[in-house]
């Protein structure tokens, strides 16, 4: 359990540093459009198509992150429902839901993904299309990942007869 749970620590800072990454470039790029735009009547020709998936981009590393903070996939009210010992069964059960149906998602992303390579599209600077989609599949099995090492990481605390939810603080 420990060299999984080492693995999804790391792919946690990756991801957050690749998202602190591309929003610095999307801030600044979306500067120098407004720039370039209102004060010297012209703009960089493919920047904002580029743009557009470097948001594609931020919103997989931020489900990523979401994930491993437990604010992804909530079901709320239903939790309220139950009684605090089964909490946790509940969560284990969500999140194992919630990894399969990511898997089911980057398995058709993965489609997407092959239709877009065999098409050999060029979307800029002579760049093939699919290179910025290749974060679809990748984002949905990290997030399929994280919900399953939490479900693993669930069901081995209540073997070891601890059956409370830590609370996550969020700032």
């Amino acid at each position: 359990m420990k060299p999984l749970l080492f693995v999804d620590k790391w792919l946690e800072r990756i991801s957050g540093w690749l998202l602190v990454l591309f929003l610095s470039i999307m801030i600044v790029m979306s500067f120098g459009q407004v720039v370039l735009r209102n004060f010297f009547a012209t703009s960089i020709e493919w920047g904002d198509v580029f743009l557009r998936h470097l948001v594609l981009w931020v919103g997989y590393f931020g489900a990523v992150i979401a994930t491993g903070e437990r604010r992804h996939l909530k079901i709320e009210f239903i939790t309220k429902l139950v009684l605090p010992k089964v909490r946790k069964v509940f969560f284990i059960i969500t999140n194992l839901f919630a990894s399969v149906i990511c898997y089911l998602l980057m398995q058709a992303s993965i489609s997407f993904v092959q239709l877009e390579m065999e098409s050999e599209s060029i979307l800029l600077l002579d760049i093939p299309s699919w290179y910025f989609i290749i974060i679809i599949p990748v984002g949905y099995a990290i997030v399929s990942f994280r919900f399953c090492i939490h479900s693993l990481r669930w069901i081995s605390e209540i073997v070891h007869g601890n059956w409370e939810i830590e609370e996550v603080q969020h700032l």
